[in-house]
């Protein structure tokens, strides 16, 4: 996948998954009992799991090339 759709596909990801996370906040419904409280708190971490895999998009660097300051520190 090319750097920059991947980035793109990244910056798109963090997005939802922040907009699903402020609406889980301030626009579901707070009376939720029983079960469904399951489900939101299964909704949220799918909100945290979109924020974090949107991330590793952004940021991601293959294993076999290290990064420059890996490089510069002797790491890899």
């Amino acid at each position: 996948m090319d750097k920059g759709i991947r980035r793109i596909a990244g910056v798109v990801m963090m997005v939802a998954g922040i907009a699903f996370a402020t609406w889980l906040v301030f626009g579901a419904w707070h009376d939720w009992e029983g079960d469904m409280r399951l489900v939101r708190m299964a909704m949220g971490l799918a909100a945290t799991g979109a924020i974090t895999g949107g991330a590793r998009l952004i940021f991601w660097q293959p294993a076999d090339r290290p990064s420059e300051a890996a490089r510069e520190a002797g790491v890899g």
